[in-house]
């Protein structure tokens, strides 16, 4: 008898146990019970930063809970990437991530804290137009992308193009454009794009490769003309502006946003946030503020596809890589 009540107690245990960790650790059924953390890899203030709160707002109102936005800026987004990566895998830490974490990153560094394959699970495409743009300063003879490039030509070696370091995609633009057009620009470099359009403006430098949003200030001022855009299609709100493309074939460079998980998240909580951010895309007041980004969303698309984009920008720039060839540091 001592045996088989020591069994019978035993067992009282081990499903006292399982219980109490599964109150400790609520299933995905009831998920959210408390806040969630959306990891931003920028500062306070900054167009990706303002997009993420955005998108943060529309999620809290949608589940009936809050969502904090974390900046965790610098080291570009190596720390907000990691801090994700290591995150607990319960639907309440995400991260906001885009191409150059997920895509430019990999072939920038020889080694990365975290891994874009194995470390996440796609949520939710946020943006899948973020184009760079070529323009020019305002008094530079030039008003297409055909009279640009016979102008650099006949100009060869006095030219200067401009792109901001810390935008990945608009080195790989400047670089890419001044290859394969056979341009003989030359490359200058900055950490500022607040600098690098103010000098574009003033004259110091001629062709500045940025984001559209960057450009926009110098645009309507006058002293900054806009000659095309990088994305596949024409920018929806900017429909006369060429791309880049139609001219120097090949140059595509879309630009994306995303939500992302650490991997093994849920598949339950992945599908209900990648629905209630799907519904808020179709805002239109949304999308109107994501144009004055200079950026357009085609909506959430499903995890499957949000996962398979990325794969595609992966290996899209790992190309761009080769033909640059491009030295991880």
């Amino acid at each position: 008898m001592p045996l088989v009540r020591l069994a019978c107690a035993a067992a009282l245990l081990v499903s006292l146990a399982a219980q109490t960790q599964s109150w400790a650790q609520p299933s995905s059924q009831s998920w959210p019970t408390r806040p969630i953390k959306l990891i931003v890899p920028t500062g306070p203030g900054a167009a990706t930063d303002v997009m993420a709160r955005l998108v943060a707002d529309g999620i809290s109102r949608a589940l009936g809970q809050a969502v904090v936005v974390e900046n965790l800026a610098g080291a570009s987004g190596l720390v907000a990437h990691q801090t994700v990566a290591r995150a607990a895998a319960d639907g309440y830490t995400l991260l906001f991530t885009n191409t150059s974490g997920m895509a430019i990153n990999p072939v920038s560094f020889k080694q990365l804290p975290y891994d874009p394959a194995k470390d996440f699970t796609a949520v939710a495409m946020v943006c899948s137009l973020g184009p760079q743009m070529l323009s020019v300063n305002a008094e530079l003879p030039v008003k297409t992308v055909p009279e640009f490039l016979a102008y650099a030509k006949a100009q060869r070696g006095k030219l200067t193009i401009a792109f901001d370091t810390t935008a990945g995609a608009a080195a790989f633009g400047a670089k890419l454009l001044n290859r394969r057009a056979d341009l003989g620009l030359t490359e200058v470099p900055y950490r500022s794009a607040a600098q690098m359009t103010q000098d574009v403006a003033s004259g110091v430098n001629q062709v500045m490769m940025s984001s559209i949003a960057a450009a926009n200030a110098m645009v309507q001022a006058g002293k900054v003309r806009r000659l095309a855009v990088t994305s596949q299609a024409r920018f929806p709100s900017l429909p006369d502006l060429p791309t880049l493309a139609e001219h120097v074939p090949g140059i595509v460079m879309n630009g994306f946003f995303a939500i992302v998980a650490p991997a093994g998240t849920p598949p339950t909580i992945v599908a209900r946030l990648n629905e209630r951010i799907g519904d808020y895309l179709k805002v239109p007041e949304l999308q109107q503020r994501l144009l004055g980004f200079g950026l357009a969303t085609e909506g959430a698309g499903t995890p499957q596809s949000t996962a398979e984009l990325i794969r595609s920008e992966q290996e899209l720039w790992r190309g761009l890589a080769r033909e640059l060839d491009v030295q991880p540091q």
